[in-house]
């Protein structure tokens, strides 16, 4: 199962699901959006979810 986390760890409920995922040995694969550059509000970004939030797991490119 391939799972990716998109965050920014400056944000606190990124770092909950990355510690999270961590303590529980669940592999993942980092995304680093930056959103003191709004990076959350580029194209590419909005075109992987439809509500533009910060935290975004993907699961099997799904």
């Amino acid at each position: 199962m391939t799972l990716k986390v998109y965050c920014d760890r400056i944000f606190q409920p990124s770092r909950a699901i990355l510690i999270f995922c961590k303590m529980n040995g669940i592999d993942f694969e980092e995304i680093t959006i930056n959103i003191l550059k709004g990076e959350q509000h580029t194209p590419e970004y909005k075109g992987l979810f439809s509500l533009i939030c910060m935290n975004k797991i993907i699961i099997n490119n799904k």
